[in-house]
């Protein structure tokens, strides 16, 4: 794993800013992953802890109780409660970035997994030439590509698009403009 020198992404700050609680999406019949962290946070467990009352006065006073203290954790960032579609957003942002895990975003109990990404369409707001023939890409979405090799016969420029893909062993293509694909890495 590298190390970066430099300020951390408002991504990865968002990545790593202390998100500890993954809304489950439905149960869609698929099978369930293990829970990730092994734990509930304690705040949502006090108000699951609730429906075990079987008094009705006792059970509304305890998730009375419980909602509060978790709305007023939400309300502090104490517990940040992502929906799956930010889950996806976030992974797609983060697209070709070592970090340390995303299994973060993984769920909970019950959580399905999605499909991991195939690929990013984006769009270019600057090009810089390091090389002939050699680019450095700065997309609109804030990401920051390098090309490490192959030579692109026509010069990108702002505004077109970049495609990136996986490859095999933690290696990525860009394709420029529906030229051939080169190899690249993601700065930032």
């Amino acid at each position: 794993m590298t190390q970066m020198n430099r300020p951390a992404s408002p991504i990865l700050g968002t990545l790593l800013a202390g998100l500890t609680l993954v809304a489950a999406q439905a149960a869609s019949g698929a099978p369930a992953a293990p829970p990730l962290p092994a734990e509930r946070v304690k705040v949502l467990q006090a108000v699951v802890d609730c429906r075990k009352l079987t008094a009705d006065a006792e059970r509304l006073a305890c998730f009375d109780r419980a909602t509060a203290v978790l709305d007023e954790a939400e309300k502090t960032g104490a517990v940040v409660v992502v929906d799956q579609a930010r889950v996806r957003e976030v992974k797609r942002q983060a697209f070709g970035l070592a970090l340390p895990s995303l299994s973060l975003f993984g769920g909970g109990a019950g959580a399905t997994r999605d499909e991991p990404i195939k690929q990013v369409e984006l769009s270019l707001a600057a090009v810089r030439e390091i090389a002939p023939g050699r680019f450095v890409f700065s997309t609109v979405e804030g990401a920051t590509w390098v090309q490490l090799d192959g030579d692109l016969p026509i010069a990108p420029r702002k505004g077109g698009s970049l495609v990136v893909s996986p490859g095999m062993l933690g290696s990525f293509f860009c394709k420029v403009d529906h030229q051939p694909s080169v190899r690249c890495k993601r700065e930032n």
